[in-house]
């Protein structure tokens, strides 16, 4: 008897990581006519990309590093600069195709700070990572009429668009005050959700502002948390998309009457990722024929399925003391988070353990009233609780402080407390067996025998028992009602033909 077999088309597309490069970026700043320089308290730092293009077998780049620095000056009185560095590279890979989907993440490394006289040098390492698109199409066995078929359902999905999104956050807070000077203004900005109801896809996420300023003689901190909501333009069922958040722009305008300012905070954010839509499919992986010897040929389909993005949140804390020789503390002006590397995130069954390592600067007034600055570094490891993560997931994400409050400690320490809000984006490994080929060889010899008995091995599935029989599941079972889906080694199964 013929085997009618019938194919179809599923597209089984996969993100995959290239091969990144680090590049190094270095500016110097003149503090001569802002009276010398001392030491460096704060310097933080963030990379974007502006542009990415893919050719044939390359990748080209442009993109940006800002820098923010917080001093003393040769008085002893705090500075600030801020400073952006425009740079372009080229990624050489023969897996690249031309207009190919392509995105392109930079995270800083590492920034260090050296004084040479009254110059200050500050150099950046920055993490290049592109990720491409690989568009594929499978096709699998829906059909084998004149042949028994085990089925299995299986996922697959297909690329939908490539996010390249920006929106603009503002918001304003009053002073109360005559504003002499900003010393620091920065914004960190992170993922907490992708949501896809009603067929849309939309992002929430959290921005976090940080202010230090001078008013009267007197230095402030305002910290500023907003949430936001953006509404993709991809729509469908069953989409994924682990989207990242940078920030592209950021100002601060002062408004208001002279002794009374009002901060005019104007972020725009950008949102870049894949969305794939995931399908669900039912597959024959297996067939037999009670009549003919067959020849099945499988091959196994791999790739990386989007989960999605998940939020954590946990608070750390640590102290540091000022040296024996140093004037105790009277109170302190602020605490500035300067970099939060997040070194490692591991995917274990029902939970996550992320580490990293915080980076904050305290700047205080001494009892002596001179202004200082300490260094902090907050080693962290954190482990949260996720129902459906496995061992095998494959996560990455990024991090950013929240809330940092400080207290001091018997006038020569100092205690902070730092919100650590984690968005990881998780993907899973598939492997999906395919029937590549089928040829049906020489008829099978009839069993004659009235009863069979077969004993099977533990593990066997019911699938291989009726393979093994040559029957149907439906035949053996139905002689045989307790027997499961998977054997434990001591049945005794007992068939009955027709002769």
């Amino acid at each position: 008897m013929a085997i009618n077999t019938i194919f179809k088309s599923v597209g089984s597309d996969y993100e995959r990581n290239l091969d990144g490069k680090q590049i190094v970026t270095q500016c110097n700043f003149d503090t001569t006519s802002k009276g010398g320089v001392t030491k460096v308290c704060a310097l933080s730092s963030d990379a974007q990309i502006t542009k990415v293009q893919a050719l044939s077998k390359q990748i080209k780049i442009s993109g940006r590093v800002s820098l923010k620095l917080v001093y003393l000056d040769g008085e002893g009185r705090l500075g600030s600069f801020d400073y952006i560095s425009d740079f372009s590279e080229d990624i050489a890979d023969d897996a690249v195709i031309a207009d190919m989907p392509c995105l392109v993440r930079a995270s800083i490394v590492d920034s260090v700070s050296s004084i040479s006289g009254a110059e200050i040098k500050v150099q950046t390492v920055v993490e290049l990572s592109p990720t491409v698109v690989e568009i594929s199409t499978v096709e699998l066995l829906e059909e084998g009429d004149g042949a028994l078929a085990l089925r299995q359902e299986q996922d697959y999905q297909r690329y939908i668009a490539t996010v390249n999104e920006e929106l603009e956050i503002s918001e304003e807070y009053a002073c109360g005050a005559r504003v002499d000077d900003v010393l620091f203004y920065d914004s960190k900005v992170l993922v907490c959700n992708v949501d896809n109801d009603d067929d849309k896809l939309t992002v929430s996420g959290q921005l976090e502002i940080s202010v230090i300023y001078s008013s009267e003689g007197v230095q402030a901190t305002k910290n500023i948390n907003l949430p936001f909501v953006q509404e993709l333009a991809s729509r469908g069922e069953n989409l994924r998309a682990c989207i990242s958040a940078n920030i592209k722009d950021s100002r601060l305008i002062i408004e208001g009457s002279e002794n009374d300012n009002t901060f005019k905070m104007i972020v725009c954010i950008s949102l870049q990722g894949f969305v794939m839509q995931i399908e669900k499919t039912s597959a024959i992986v297996d067939l037999y024929s009670p009549t003919n010897a067959l020849q099945v040929g499988k091959e196994t389909v791999r790739f990386d399925k989007q989960n999605g993005v998940m939020r954590f949140e946990e608070r750390i804390s640590g102290s540091v003391a000022v040296d024996d020789g140093d004037e105790g503390i009277k109170n302190i002006i602020s605490s500035v988070v300067t970099q939060n590397t997040l070194s490692n995130i591991v995917a274990m069954q029902d939970c996550i353990l992320a580490e990293g390592i915080l980076n904050t600067c305290v700047i205080y007034m001494s009892e002596g009233g001179n202004i200082k600055c300490i260094q902090v570094e907050l080693p962290y490891s954190l482990q949260f609780d996720k129902e459906g993560v496995s061992a095998g997931d494959i996560l990455c994400g990024s991090a950013i402080a929240t809330d940092c409050s400080h207290k001091v400690k018997r006038d020569r320490e100092v205690e902070l407390t730092v919100n650590i809000v984690l968005s990881i984006c998780s993907k899973t490994p598939v492997e999906n067996v395919v029937i590549k080929a089928l040829e049906e060889g020489e008829c099978l010899e009839v069993n004659s025998s009235a009863i069979s008995v077969y004993l099977p091995s533990k593990g066997e599935s019911i699938w291989q028992v009726a393979k093994t029989l040559g029957m149907s599941i439906e035949s053996i079972m139905e002689q045989n009602p307790n027997l499961n889906d998977v054997m434990q080694g001591d049945e005794r199964i007992v068939i009955y033909r027709e002769v």
